[in-house]
């Protein structure tokens, strides 16, 4: 009965992304299955708004650990993935369904108990919030890719069109530390690339029209604020191969006037699209985004996902910014290009700027050990 409850209110809301709540509920699955084993009235506590004790929630943790990340010495992306939604899950009958007259008798109170119950699963997640890394690529490790898919880009004879979008696609999540599903949801209409100051604007997808996307439920989002992001005289040839890709390569074959004829008038707008003899001209998925990250990191032999490429960007850009006489100025201008809503967002950043500046003092203050005890 609670999982109809709070499908039908998203149902009610703005934002209806059958894949967002597809995802949630097959999360959710493994909370309602922990509390049928635990033999725990999980009904009971989400329907009387009174949210989980930690001591359970502390359970299911160490449940799902077993379950998901099973021998493993490390704790899985996934696991952390699927205590969000948890959490996400039953602070929602927190705020909609406690009961003013015996425990609520004012707003402040409410939000004492949902600020409790997030704590309680952020303190559960085994590796969560508060210690967590942002995890990029070395520099060697970015070369290594950039030569790859450059050399592929330059020596393609057969792939031209699928070597030149994987090439194009690096460039720009690397330029602008962009989300993979941003850069899968960009549109022709996003790139502004005439006049002095070219740019690419990241729309959020709640001012987006209502054109059906093809990849539904399972089609890239834009959750981050809208943005737009100028392109830097480092990466100015960016606009010549964006112009080159759209121009020659982002085509399909229809048939006009009864006859198979090459075209770039496509059926949607979206910038990224599938190549080759069969399907070609589709707007390109998250699960091909993801093919193409497996093939980089097999033929390189970097580990990569195309996150670790945003980090990479803001880990260096958070960096700099701690040297910069300006550093608010600076800042301001990393959360205005992640997407994000206030500095707090960094802080996936700045622990990773303290364990480098730590191992740095560390490194330097043992070089200085070494020269005294050898002179």
């Amino acid at each position: 009965m609670a999982a109809s409850l709070f499908e039908a209110a998203y149902a009610r809301g703005e934002r209806k992304n059958k894949g967002s709540i597809f995802t949630l509920f097959h999360h959710v699955a493994f909370l309602f299955t922990w509390a049928s084993e635990g033999k725990v009235d999980l009904e009971f506590y989400l329907l009387s708004g009174f949210g989980l004790r930690y001591k359970q929630i502390k359970s299911f943790s160490d449940w799902l650990s077993e379950v998901v990340d099973k021998d493993s010495n490390t704790i899985s992306a996934y696991n952390r993935q699927v205590m969000q939604s948890c959490k996400t899950f039953v602070v929602w009958f927190v705020f909609n369904y406690v009961s003013s007259s015996e425990l609520i008798k004012a707003d402040v109170e409410l939000i004492a108990l949902v600020n409790t119950q997030r704590f309680f699963w952020s303190k559960a997640t085994i590796g969560g919030e508060g210690g967590k890394l942002a995890l990029d690529l070395s520099d060697s490790e970015l070369n290594s890719i950039e030569n790859l898919l450059l050399h592929e880009f330059e020596e393609a004879k057969f792939d031209k069109g699928i070597c030149h979008r994987n090439y194009l696609l690096w460039r720009l999540v690397k330029a602008f530390g962009l989300r993979i599903g941003e850069a899968l949801s960009l549109r022709l209409e996003d790139l502004n690339l005439s006049g002095s100051d070219p740019y690419v604007e990241i729309v959020h997808l709640d001012r987006r029209n209502s054109n059906l996307d093809s990849r539904v439920p399972y089609n890239p989002k834009v959750k981050t604020l809208g943005r737009y992001l100028y392109i830097q005289p480092e990466d100015d040839d960016l606009v010549g191969l964006l112009e080159l890709y759209v121009k020659k390569y982002r085509v399909m074959k229809k048939f006009i006037r009864g006859k198979m004829r090459v075209t770039n008038f496509l059926d949607h707008d979206y910038l990224f699209v599938t190549h080759g003899s069969f399907g070609a001209g589709k707007p390109l998925s998250c699960s091909s985004a993801s093919r193409i990250a497996n093939v980089i990191q097999r033929k390189s032999g970097v580990t990569f996902r195309w996150h670790l490429l945003r980090h990479s960007k803001f880990n260096r850009l958070y960096i700099a910014a701690q040297e910069s006489p300006d550093r608010n100025a600076a800042i301001d201008s990393i959360v205005y290009m992640g997407g994000w809503r206030s500095e707090t967002s960094l802080l996936l950043y700045a622990n990773r700027a303290v364990r480098d500046s730590t191992r740095r003092k560390v490194t330097e203050n043992n070089k200085r050990r070494v020269q005294n005890g050898s002179q």
